[in-house]
């Protein structure tokens, strides 16, 4: 139980780093959230600064889920790293250190992904780049997430994998539907630029 809690613990403060934010500020943007899409993360930071000073965000803010994750294994096996994993995904939705106010959560949940369940993340990366290569690359991480449960369930079967999987998804769906929302209400179009 002790273990479990540290896992968490661990994860959660991994996941609040505002990788996102201090990389917007090194380039002139103090707060991601106040440009755009008002989301700290990876996207709203690459249409600001640019795909090339924006790939540190993309970078950092997977390691913060492979950091959680690989954390809660280290410390109390495949429960732990889902614990830690779903703790970094929380911590970067609603870090502490940005009063509670933060991504997405979808590349962080990826980073852990690639620890816990590596053979699924595998799948879902070959369906985001045929979707990505045929349509968008929006569309593209619509069908890795679609595919992840999939596989998760083809590969690992019907455990604890594919329950964090699910869950995770199911949060980040929310998380992002309720984002959009709010985005919506104040008549902020999230793919238009300022």
């Amino acid at each position: 139980m002790i273990t479990c809690v540290l896992a968490g613990f661990v994860g959660y403060a991994c996941g609040c780093i505002p990788f996102a934010n201090l990389v917007a500020r090194h380039h002139g943007v103090a707060d991601l959230r106040s440009v755009g899409d008002r989301n700290p993360g990876y996207w709203n930071a690459r249409q600001r600064l640019g795909i090339r000073s924006a790939l540190p965000v993309l970078v950092l803010d997977g390691a913060k889920g492979v950091a959680g994750a690989a954390a809660g294994l280290m410390i109390a096996g495949l429960w732990g790293g889902v614990i830690g994993w779903t703790a970094a995904i929380v911590g970067h939705m609603f870090p502490v250190t940005m009063r509670f106010r933060g991504g997405r959560g979808i590349l962080c949940f990826a980073g852990g992904a690639l620890v816990i369940v590596p053979l699924a993340v595998a799948v879902a990366i070959v369906a985001l780049l045929i979707v990505r290569w045929r349509w968008d690359f929006a569309r593209g991480i619509q069908a890795a997430m679609i595919t992840a449960p999939f596989a998760t369930w083809i590969i690992y079967g019907a455990g604890i994998e594919l329950f964090a999987i699910v869950a995770l998804l199911v949060l980040i769906s929310a998380r992002s539907g309720l984002a959009d929302l709010a985005l919506k209400r104040a008549g902020i179009d999230k793919h238009q630029p300022d």
